[in-house]
């Protein structure tokens, strides 16, 4: 952290900021080495006005002052010395609240409701009306085959103490089928027909190859007979979203300055950038019109001004770090130009460093919220946390965590809190107690039925004494744990969770100021509302409107633009005013409330792999940062060995991309597409790629697609086809084949944000029209040719995708093709050639098709 110019390092400067603030104070600052912050921290804490000393100003929720909880030395009791003896204080849910006509921001927030709510109502109701067609239409052996019912399954209740669970299974041992039951997922459960009966509404909690674990409002007869169970619809995110929107109403200024009762506090709803939010849904500006910033089949690319711009408004936000002179004079200093930046600009890596800088150097006290649209994206930068010595708290369903972040979710930190132990035993009396209540009143029914008044009488005291007892213990139980839970939001550096799971009620325990939202282009605009409805000051947003959009499935919302994200919203309102002439007075509400900064230099992939995309996407305005001085590519993106990259004699480089040309033909699978070819020569690349090379792991390796059922082909011949495992043993080995289970081989929607070593992509579509389908979006091919770091193998039919249609997407198909012939990247597989690929290396063909 130290400067090799002459000038002082900026930890001196924001040091001489303060002292110069200060005059009265005689405190010199010695010369530093890196390690020596805390020094300057401590004194800068310390030189600081005390907030409570200015006249009409209350103690701040989060004073700068203070040291980061997380960053506290443990010292003897864990729970004392961290948060003294009070560490629970008693946190209320504001009133409901109903901005009235007259009072500011009425009418925007109105509009906003009035835009949003219809919205969110014609998606649920296109997600429930597809349900409904699926049960009435198809047959019980097609829903069975999809993935979407499993019929004749027992069931029992798990003795647990985390609610009403059981668990659902065809037998001991026996393995379920392929389905779609994953955690979270909202099941159906009836005996028959959930259209003909009234089904019981659960949550799957978590599953195994055998087993389902599914919770329920309440137990009911279980055990006595078999059962059907269907994917259901979940309303749980709509209501989030829905409940996200109407807390535009709050203020959390006016709720934090509350002091109505002194031995509780509000929890804070809404967010201080609100009028940013809803900047564009004023009466006195332009009236929000839905539209993109750029069209999704548009080949240009924005300007590099309209991406990166400060704020130019005069109402700029001074935040939650408006009167830390630590990093107001950070800021003056690294915002100058040709400023030091740390190695490594891309946008996981720029939220890591970020929360690194804020916890670890500068350790504020604010809790820090960064979320995803998605779990598996959300995991991947969890990692990238603990990699740096951070402390992550991933909060969400435990069956969508990833096992390598296990040991970082909520229960895995309150199972090692120190007070586990007061827990299970406050547990144990509760169980205890209502296990007395259930027999005290199955007696009295006894005593009521056999006329002995006074033993109903004498029992019904009891049992008053006992529930007595019970509601204490609850009370003791709930204190407990919601103690437990702040202590761990507060030793934790970043709370990670998805958009959807900000709303979770454990994370009601604090207020985010800080907020930082990853691949936000992909959340529609409610969705990303969820974590900023927390007390939001300083929000960061970080996506690529070049990539994939929210997903949506009711065609009359997506016309009225469901599909812009907040991220793309006010990226397109910035650019729109940098095209404005400010001269005009009339047009100074179009400057920008919000500043844009343009990562441009990508260090993830080898430059060949990134020529193309930094061409067609993005005007070439995407330098390569994984190259020295002289131009030569780093050392660790040096492609894998396989029959397939052939060195090139002239350079003895072997190329890191090559696309794979086959005649098989596609086909239809209910609403999805699959291309057996396709997938016998992804089989086989696999099997070569880790007979020669010994480091590449499983995990190293990604299998992406367009197509659900692609997908599902996929894996099902990469992990159950009998005859692909005795393949792939004769050409591995009992030892390698066990990477088999590590490579993970998702839609190109699940590897947004996600990155590995080497990217094998399906593109399935191959037929005599030229038909793309949705594979022509561009942003998707974006996101497909973008994952891989060292090996990009492409599979698929090359005339069809250069053929495309009439779509102005399709193009990028044909620029791509267009691309591969020139650099000759294309290895026909046709005829001897192909046979010779799927013949393997004497395991017998791997073309043959499970039926």
């Amino acid at each position: 952290m130290t400067n090799n110019s002459d000038d002082r390092s900026w930890e001196d400067e924001a040091f001489q900021d303060v002292m110069l603030s200060r005059p009265q104070r005689q405190l010199i600052p010695l010369p530093l080495k890196e390690g020596d912050i805390s020094v300057h921290v401590e004194s800068l804490r310390a030189a600081s006005p005390l907030w409570s000393t200015v006249p009409g100003r209350s103690l701040p929720r989060f004073d700068w002052r203070h040291r980061a909880p997380s960053r506290l030395p443990s010292q003897g009791n864990t729970h004392r010395a961290l948060y003294g003896a009070k560490a629970y204080v008693k946190r209320l849910m504001p009133p409901h609240l109903e901005i009235q006509p007259g009072e500011r921001f009425h009418h925007e927030v109105r509009a906003y409701e009035d835009r949003f709510l219809p919205l969110l109502e014609l998606e649920r109701a296109e997600e429930e009306k597809e349900m409904r067609e699926r049960l009435a239409k198809w047959p019980v052996k097609r829903l069975c085959d999809n993935g979407y019912c499993i019929t004749g399954m027992s069931a029992f209740w798990l003795d647990t103490k985390s609610g009403n669970i059981a668990a659902f299974g065809l037998g001991p041992g026996v393995a379920l089928p392929d389905n779609k039951f994953e955690g979270g997922a909202s099941v159906l459960v009836t005996r028959v027909d959930p259209l003909r009966e009234k089904p019981t509404h659960g949550r799957v909690l978590s599953r195994t190859s055998t087993q389902l674990r599914v919770s329920f409002q309440k137990l009911f007869d279980l055990e006595s007979q078999l059962w059907r169970l269907d994917l259901g619809q979940s309303n749980i995110a709509y209501e989030r979203m829905c409940h996200a929107i109407t807390q535009l109403h709050q203020d959390p200024q006016a709720l934090e300055e509350d002091n109505s009762n002194p031995e509780s506090e509000l929890v804070l709803l809404g967010t201080h950038i609100r009028d940013v939010i809803l900047r564009s849904f004023s009466p006195k500006g332009d009236f929000y019109e839905p539209k993109p910033f750029q069209a999704a089949d548009d080949a240009s690319y924005a300007a590099h001004d309209m991406l990166d711009h400060p704020v130019e408004t005069g109402a700029e936000h001074g935040g939650i770090f408006k009167d830390d002179m630590r990093i107001q004079s950070w800021a003056r200093r690294f915002s100058r130009i040709n400023p030091v930046r740390p190695p490594g600009t891309g946008k996981s890596k720029t939220i890591i460093e970020a929360v690194l800088l804020l916890k670890v150097v500068f350790q504020v006290p604010a809790p820090i919220l960064v979320c995803t649209y998605t779990n598996m994206a959300l995991d991947h930068i969890v990692e990238g946390f603990v990699r740096r010595g951070l402390k992550p708290l991933r909060v969400g369903l435990d069956a969508k965590v990833q096992p390598a972040v296990k040991g970082f979710v909520l229960e895995a930190y309150l199972d090692r809190h120190p007070r586990r132990g007061d827990l299970e035993r406050l547990v144990r009396e509760e169980t205890r107690l209502q296990e007395k209540a259930r027999v005290l009143e199955r007696d009295i029914e006894e005593a009521k039925a056999r006329g002995q008044p006074i033993r109903v009488g004498t029992l019904q005291t009891i049992m008053a004494n006992v529930n007595r007892q019970l509601s204490a213990v609850n009370v003791r139980l709930f204190k407990l744990r919601q103690e437990m839970i702040t202590n761990v939001l507060k030793q934790a550096d970043v709370i990670c969770t998805t958009c959807i799971g900000a709303a979770s009620s454990e994370l009601k325990n604090t207020d985010f100021p800080v907020v930082f939202l990853d691949e936000a282009s992909m959340a529609t605009e409610p969705a990303s509302l969820i974590p900023l409805m927390k007390g939001s000051q300083h929000v960061v947003l970080i996506g690529d409107h070049k990539q994939l959009p929210p997903v949506i499935r009711s065609r009359d919302a997506l016309i009225r633009g469901l599909n812009i994200s907040l991220f793309e919203r006010l990226t397109e309102e910035g650019g729109r005013s940098q095209m404005c002439v400010p001269v005009i007075s009339v047009l100074t509400r179009h400057l920008p409330a919000v500043p844009s900064i343009m990562l441009d230099m990508q260090y993830r992939m080898h430059p060949e792999i990134s020529r193309f995309p930094s061409s067609e996407f993005y005007a070439r305005s995407l330098k390569d940062g994984t190259v020295d001085s002289g131009g030569n590519v780093f050392a660790w993106l040096e492609p894998p060995v396989s029959e397939h990259l052939v060195i090139n004699t002239l350079t003895g480089d072997r190329p890191s991309v090559v696309f794979l040309d086959h005649d098989g033909l596609e086909a239809t699978k209910d609403r999805s597409r699959i291309n057996v070819t396709d997938a016998a020569i992804v089989c086989a690349v696999l099997a070569d790629l880790l007979r020669q090379n010994e480091d590449l792991r499983g995990e190293d390796i990604g299998v992406i697609s367009p197509y659900v059922a692609q997908i599902s082909l996929l894996n099902y011949l990469l992990n159950v086809d009998p005859d692909y495992r005795d393949r792939f043993d004769k050409v591995l080995g009992s030892n390698r084949i066990k990477e088999l289970a590590r490579i993970e081989a998702k839609t190109v929607n699940g590897f947004e944000g996600r990155q590995k070593e080497v990217i094998l992509f399906s593109t399935v579509r191959n037929n005599a029209a030229g038909a793309l389908g949705f594979l022509a979006d561009r942003r998707r091919l974006n996101v497909g040719l973008t994952r891989a770091r060292r090996g990009l193998f492409v599979i698929g039919g090359l005339a069809t995708l250069r053929a495309g249609s009439s779509a102005r997407g399709a193009v990028a198909w044909k620029h791509y093709a267009d691309f591969l012939a020139g650099a000759r990247l294309v290895r026909p597989l046709k005829g001897d050639v192909l046979r010779h690929v799927l013949a393997g290396t004497g395991s017998g063909s791997w073309s043959r098709m499970p039926p």
